[in-house]
C-alpha cells in the first residue's frame, strides 16, 4: 500500500485548514481555526490600530465597553502560573444602552483567524440573545453594532 503524504494524513485527521509547504512543513491555520474576511471594505492596518480606531468610536458614542485581557503568568511572583481573562471571549465586552451584552474581537483589516475557542463563544453568547461580531475596522463596527444603537 502506498504511503500517504502529509497533506492526506491531515485531510484524513481532520487537523483544520492546512496547506503544505513544497518542503512537507504544515503552514497556516490549525486546530479548528478559520479564516475571517471584512464584510465591508476596511483599510488594511494592524489588529491593534483597529483595536484603538474602535475604542474611540465606541467612547464618543458613550457605549459602556471593558478590553478582555486573555493570558497566564506568574502574578504574584511565587512562581505558580494563574490564568486570567475568559477564554474566546471578545477583545471588547460591553452592555448597549438598551442593556443588550455585545463582545467584539478585533482582526487587522484584511482579515485574520478566529480559533476554536473564539467560535465557541461566540455560538454561546449568540445562544442566549448576546451580540458577538468579528471587526475588522471602524466601517464594519459602524455597520453591525450601529444596527443596534
Amino acid at each position: 500500500m502506498k504511503r500517504k503524504t502529509k497533506k492526506e494524513q491531515l485531510r484524513i485527521t481532520g487537523k483544520g485548514i492546512i496547506d503544505i509547504m513544497h518542503h512537507g512543513k504544515p503552514q497556516g491555520r490549525v486546530s479548528g481555526a478559520i479564516g475571517t474576511k471584512p464584510t465591508v471594505l476596511c483599510e488594511n492596518v494592524l489588529e491593534a490600530e483597529v483595536f484603538k480606531a474602535c475604542m474611540q468610536w465606541l467612547k464618543a458614542r458613550r457605549i459602556l465597553c471593558d478590553r478582555n485581557n486573555v493570558g497566564s503568568g506568574d502574578i504574584d511572583g511565587t512562581g505558580r502560573r494563574f490564568r486570567y481573562g475568559i477564554k474566546g471571549a471578545g477583545d471588547i465586552i460591553g452592555c448597549l444602552p438598551s442593556g443588550k451584552h455585545f463582545e467584539l474581537e478585533f482582526k487587522r483589516g484584511k482579515g485574520g483567524s478566529q480559533s476554536l475557542d473564539q467560535q465557541k463563544r461566540m455560538k454561546k453568547v449568540r445562544g442566549n440573545k448576546g451580540l458577538y461580531f468579528i471587526i475588522h475596522g471602524v466601517p464594519e463596527l459602524e455597520r453591525q453594532l450601529g444596527a443596534y444603537l
